[in-house]
């Protein structure tokens, strides 16, 4: 993932090194070697040299997400200066500044190198860290440069302020799509303001733009990511039963000359397949395989309505085509302290198995032992290898349930099927009182794929 603003990088760019001062960018095209520079991952596999340069033999490759590659450069206080990165694929150029982050995103796929500039302002700093970071899939820096600007007002990149009321390296003081890596997802609500009869969208660059709506989604007061879905409001389409607030992926990060899904319904460069999937179907889709983390806490769920729909929400999916590899729930009855979290899986136009990792999903289930509450934060992890399919649950560092599906049979490894993650709350009751929702809060959410 295009990660710049995301938790994780925040919290590998809080703790970038310290090195002696240097006047300049050195090694800019990285002909020599990693003289100058520092990388997340110096004895992983993220990092890399490579011989396609824009310019010279040398270039810097990134292929995990979440890594990067960064300088300490001198500068002059109260000095605006433009940094300048030649970039192929989809990643992340920025500038570390005191407590802030400057940062610009590149968005286009494809072989072709494009510049891309952050502008910033070192306010009293005497010393900053110029940084590149990747995404999802491989991407290339070369020949960076760094102007000093004559007009200090010049408008600077997007600023994240490194700071969080609730220590988890996010600020309250900023929209979503500033605290999180939001580039790659849109979003659906309750919300139908143009009353077309179906929820409301808001796209990948509207959200990286800051966009939020303070009815469903929003900034918490200790930086988290709020989704709020109540049982009254618009579907996403007429075949739906229930309201969201979720996010949907979104691989072409804004390149709106690649389109949602094909009116085939095979796989193209927005969307990723199975690693068991045919040559052809790897060939046309942006990813293979995925992995989806987050870590939140469910803070309301419904309490009226039902018995079989009160408590329930899904706060993560793998979609397909037509049908849903798995559904993430967590359901918390009435009557009990703590909630249960369970998965389906979907059988490709037939049945739903379900998986029980804490507690039941009974509509009578016994308080789980080990069971999560609300407002208690837990993690996820959802992840596709080929045919098999993995969740695993975890708080405070230490696993609480796991579960490994095997999809053989199952009906996702054709030609013309393909998937995408979503991530959020899609509200499973509709019996209830109108106003009744479901909530929950995200303080990290990463996603991660495999190059075609």
């Amino acid at each position: 993932m295009t990660n710049k603003h995301g938790r994780y990088l925040v919290a590998l760019l809080m703790t970038l090194f310290s090195v002696n001062l240097r006047a300049q960018i050195i090694n800019p095209g990285f002909e020599e070697g990693w003289a100058g520079w520092s990388a997340s991952d110096p004895n992983g596999s993220g990092t890399a040299l490579s011989d396609e340069a824009h310019s010279g033999d040398k270039s810097v490759k990134l292929v995990t997400s979440g890594v990067f590659v960064s300088q300490s450069v001198q500068v002059q206080a109260q000095t605006t200066y433009r940094l300048t990165v030649y970039v192929r694929g989809l990643g992340s150029v920025g500038a570390k500044v005191g407590a802030d982050l400057y940062f610009e995103q590149q968005t286009k796929r494809g072989k072709k190198w494009r510049p891309v500039s952050v502008t910033f302002s070192t306010a009293d700093a005497q010393q900053v860290a110029v940084f590149v970071s990747g995404g999802n899939t491989e991407v290339r820096f070369d020949d960076f440069t760094l102007q000093q600007l004559d007009n200090e007002s010049d408008d600077v990149s997007a600023r994240l302020m490194v700071s969080s009321a609730g220590g988890s390296g996010l600020s309250p003081d900023l929209p979503p799509g500033r605290n999180f890596d939001l580039l790659g997802w849109y979003l659906n609500t309750p919300a139908d303001d143009n009353n077309d009869g179906r929820s409301d969208r808001l796209s990948e660059i509207e959200l990286a733009k800051g966009a939020t709506d303070q009815r469903y989604f929003f900034t918490a007061s200790d930086g988290g990511m709020v989704f709020r879905a109540t049982i009254a409001g618009a579907k996403t389409s007429k075949n739906t039963k229930f309201t969201r607030t979720e996010l949907r992926e979104m691989l072409r990060r804004g390149n709106q000359d690649i389109r949602t899904k094909t009116d085939s319904g095979q796989p193209n460069a927005n969307n990723w397949v199975l690693s068991s999937a045919p040559k052809k179907a790897q060939r046309a889709a942006g990813a293979i395989d995925g992995v989806l983390r987050a870590t939140l806490t469910v803070d309301h769920v419904t309490t009226t309505g039902d018995s079989g729909q009160i408590g329930r929400v899904i706060i993560g999916q793998i979609h397909a085509k037509n049908d849903e590899p798995i559904r993430l729930y967590y359901r918390k009855l009435p009557g009990n302290t703590r909630g249960s979290v369970y998965a389906a899986h979907e059988i490709s136009d037939g049945d739903d198995v379900y998986f029980e990792l804490l507690g039941n999903r009974s509509n009578s289930a016994a308080d789980p032992v080990n069971g999560i509450a609300l407002g208690e934060k837990f993690s996820y992890e959802i992840a596709a290898d080929g045919n098999m399919l993995s969740v695993t649950i975890s708080r405070d560092g230490a696993m609480l349930a796991s579960e490994v599906i095997d999809m053989t049979g199952s009906g996702y490894d054709v030609v013309d099927d393909y998937m995408y993650f979503k991530a959020g709350v899609y509200n499973q009751n509709n019996s209830g009182n109108p106003d009744d929702y479901v909530q929950a809060t995200f303080y990290a959410l990463t996603v991660s794929h495999e190059s075609p």
